[in-house]
């Protein structure tokens, strides 16, 4: 097994929680879709939280660098820290807010959503361990509950650093198990809560037209 230092990070603002179901779609465009498990955490650039996760992967930077002499990039060099783009005050020639960088930065982790197979073991899928603020494992309410971890929920997560040359690049991966939660915030889709206008009736056999057609109206 591949070497790692184990990454808790402090506790900070969700986003992106894609931990259950198909996951997301990590693959560059042209690539064939690669979907994972996916989670960040933010905080605020110049914090004593990012500055101890910093620290971490620091360590294993020092760790890789100490069995690999010719590596000289520093700690930094990581795909998983970047800042969070806000609007900034200049437009471009459409009249768009030009994205500026904030003072904040978010720290993804990620982990594919099957584990591969090998030798005669077959593939199997892959679980991220959903924790309480108490630590309890709640990963099994979570799987089965209809809402997702919502924007505005806090939480710390827990996953690993490993510094590595996959893709022939020097770096160090952020990988995923678990997510704590702190405050949740449920995210619970996107339905639209419609009442009453005015309007003309289609008459009744508007619902017959789209189940033969298999279309829905552009709205």
């Amino acid at each position: 097994m591949a070497k790692s230092t184990k990454l808790e990070t402090p506790l900070g603002e969700l986003q992106y929680c894609f931990i259950k179901g198909e996951g997301r779609n990590q693959a560059m465009k042209g690539e064939e879709p690669r979907m994972q498990f996916v989670a960040s955490v933010v905080f605020e650039k110049d914090s004593a939280e990012h500055k101890a996760v910093l620290a971490i992967i620091d360590a294993e930077w020092t760790r890789y660098k100490g069995e690999n002499p010719g590596v000289k990039k520093p700690a930094k060099f990581t795909n998983g820290i970047k800042p969070v783009m806000i609007d900034g005050p200049d437009k471009d020639e459409d009249g768009d807010p030009i994205r500026v960088e904030s003072d904040k930065v978010r720290v993804t982790f990620k982990t594919n959503t099957m584990w591969p197979a090998k030798g005669n073991t077959p593939a199997k899928p892959q679980v991220v361990t959903v924790l309480d603020y108490k630590g309890k494992d709640k990963t099994e309410v979570y799987q089965k509950a209809d809402w997702a971890i919502g924007e505005g929920s806090t939480g710390v997560i827990h996953g690993t650093a490993q510094a590595n040359d996959i893709g022939g690049t020097h770096k160090v991966t952020l990988y995923l198990s678990g997510v704590q939660l702190g405050k949740l915030v449920k995210y619970e889709g996107s339905e639209i809560d419609a009442s009453e206008i005015d309007g003309e009736d289609f008459g009744d056999d508007f619902d017959d037209d789209i189940a033969e057609s298999g279309e829905t109206p552009d709205i």
